[in-house]
This record gives structure tokens, C-alpha cells and sequence, in this order.
């Protein structure tokens, strides 16, 4: 089975440099040209479906990319979520270096397990977006269309090749195609 992810479209909390972890923010104008131009990729191809996250700006991306495709509807799965950031969700790489005392990067929240109140851990990200990946392998299609987030694609590419996801940035709207 031949996959292609697609991170969502920017939103404006991406813009504005606020880390959204599973809040829940829709599409900027840029974000819906940029799943747009996406969407053009998949023009003309057969896709036997379309799994998307059920936050906004993922939903809002399959949609537009649905446009482009044969696919009737989209499956809304929230393992497919972006891992939950907890009390750090909608505050600035500086407002969060405050508030834990040190400096930090997003590099620093994709591969670690922080104390942090509310944030999920990552092996809880791991299992859950894996059982999707194990569930999306007995099925018998041949292409499929997965929109998601950037860390949480990065971990079904760490499961699916075994490469440490945390040395790959994904841009908005960005397609990377797998073999499943």
C-alpha cells in the first residue's frame, strides 16, 4: 500500500509561532492556498481513502484535498491527533521557556517527555498513532491519503521505517509518500 501523508495547512497560531499541540485551530488563508496547491498533486489518481485527524486544520485540508480525488468521504480518526501539549497549548516558544525555566524549542517537546501538566507522553503518542498504523495494514488498498500533524506523521514514519522522526521537519501541507 503506497501512502501519502500530508501535514495540515499553517494556521494562524503557526504564524504567530504558538504551539498547538490537540488544540483545536483552523486554516489561515495561507493554509487553505497551501492545501490548494496540495491538493493538485493528487488530481486525477485513483485513492481508495482519505484518513484525516479530527482537529480542524487537518479536516479542513482533507477536505480541500478531497476536491482533487475520487474519494467520497473522509474518515475522521482521532489517533491520527497531534500529542497533546497540555498547559503549554497556545503559548509562545518564549512564554513556555518561562514557564518551565529554561530554555526550549520545539525539537525539545517532539522527542522528550517533559514535566509538563496535561502533556501526553510520548510513548501514549506512540501506541496510539501505531494501533492506526497496525489497523491501516490489514486493509487491502492499494493508495491512501493521510492528513495529519507534523509530529505525530513524523512518529508513523519512525514506525513504519524505524528512523528517528525527531531529525525530520515537516512542513504545512507537505507530502511524504511511504510504502505500508
Amino acid at each position: 500500500m503506497d501512502v501519502y501523508f500530508v501535514r495540515h495547512g499553517e494556521t494562524e497560531w503557526n504564524r504567530s509561532g504558538r504551539w498547538q499541540g490537540s488544540f483545536d485551530v483552523g486554516l489561515s488563508e495561507l493554509g487553505r492556498s497551501q492545501a490548494e496547491e496540495a491538493s493538485s498533486s493528487f488530481s486525477g489518481r485513483q485513492f481508495d481513502a482519505i484518513y484525516a485527524s479530527d482537529l480542524r486544520r487537518a479536516w479542513e485540508t482533507a477536505e480541500i484535498i478531497k476536491t482533487k480525488t475520487n474519494v467520497k468521504e473522509i474518515i475522521k480518526d482521532s489517533r491520527l491527533r497531534e500529542r497533546a501539549l497540555g498547559e503549554i497549548e497556545g503559548k509562545t516558544t518564549d512564554e513556555v521557556s518561562h514557564l518551565l525555566s529554561m530554555d526550549i524549542n520545539i525539537m525539545d517537546i517532539i522527542g522528550k517527555n517533559l514535566s509538563v501538566r496535561g502533556m501526553e507522553t510520548l510513548e501514549s503518542q506512540f501506541q496510539r498513532v501505531g494501533q492506526f498504523i497496525e489497523d491501516l495494514k490489514k486493509l487491502t488498498f492499494e493508495n491512501v491519503i493521510v492528513v495529519s500533524h507534523g509530529v505525530t506523521i513524523g512518529v508513523m514514519l519512525e514506525i513504519i521505517t524505524g528512523k528517528d522522526f525527531r531529525k525530520r521537519k515537516i512542513d504545512n501541507c507537505e507530502i511524504i509518500r511511504s510504502k505500508l
